[in-house]
């Protein structure tokens, strides 16, 4: 009894490539494989607009431009990043100029708030100190010391508050003697007591007497108020700025108004400031 035959197994005979070349081995499709150069600076063949070849090792400007060309437009680029970076710097100047105009406001805005806190605190310790009160530390005890610093400020504040009004009522009494003066240059209506005499009235006197035109009353009253805190005018400009207006020749418009019941006693107490002014001229000098 014959065993059956076994079927045989013929490998698959390599078709016939497209090209002429034999296929690989399987069939898998095959594909033109171009020889590689013998060295990466082979010579190739080019045509005239075929790309250069890589690591030629020179510059090869683009077909159609010139260096010169090249040249122009890389400058402008370089001019345009100059004028963008010039452009920026100035934008940063400005930003950082109005930063520090901000800080600069808004110091003087705190300086300002400080400020008045500050005058409203002193305010308010003023004001206690003159109702009687007492301050107190920090800690809470009783501080004289501050207290009796607030007194006498107060005390010299009124001084000078007395001073000044003084000078000022002075002042405004001449300029309306002035005044009506021009107005009504024939009017016979100024009495002694309408004079603006640079002395003050006596203890328990509304008015000026001529008795009271003596030296040192008239140097009381014009140069006490130059020791006011913020006055700038010196004794001497005073007497000097007296003298002209008291002087005998700047008086007859006056003199010329004056009742005649006064017109002696007026007479009499300008010749007395007049003489009064003299010596604290010559005091002044000498000092």
């Amino acid at each position: 009894m014959h065993s059956p035959a076994r079927p045989q197994w013929n490998p698959p005979q390599p078709r016939a490539s497209p090209r002429g070349s034999p296929s690989l081995l399987f069939g898998t499709p095959t594909r033109d494989i171009k020889p590689m150069p013998t060295s990466r600076f082979a010579t190739q063949a080019r045509t005239p607009h075929s790309p250069p070849p890589q690591g030629a090792g020179y510059l090869v400007f683009p077909h159609g431009e010139s260096a010169a060309s090249l040249s122009s437009k890389i400058e402008s680029a370089d001019s345009a990043i100059r004028r963008e970076e010039e452009a920026e710097r100035q934008r940063q100047a400005q930003l950082d100029e109005a930063y520090a105009a901000r800080l600069v406001r808004d110091a003087a805005v705190r300086k300002a708030r400080l400020e008045m806190e500050a005058a409203e605190a002193r305010k308010g310790e003023i004001d206690w100190v003159r109702s009687g009160g007492i301050l107190r530390d920090a800690q809470g005890n009783r501080d004289y010391a501050k207290t009796d610093a607030i007194r006498e400020e107060l005390r010299i504040s009124g001084l000078e508050r007395v001073l000044v009004e003084r000078w000022a009522s002075y002042e405004s009494r001449w300029a309306d003697l002035v005044k009506a003066g021009r107005e009504r240059p024939q009017t016979k209506d100024v009495r002694f007591e309408d004079v603006p005499w640079p002395v003050c009235p006596a203890a328990g006197q509304s008015a000026v007497a001529l008795a009271d035109l003596t030296v040192d009353r008239v140097e009381d009253f014009l140069l006490a108020g130059l020791t006011v805190r913020g006055c700038a005018v010196t004794k001497k400009e005073r007497v000097r700025s007296s003298l002209l207006r008291w002087h005998p020749d700047k008086m007859t418009g006056v003199l010329a108004r004056v009742v005649d019941a006064d017109l002696e006693a007026v007479q009499r107490g300008i010749n007395v400031i007049v003489l009064c002014l003299q010596q604290l001229n010559s005091r002044v000098d000498s000092t």
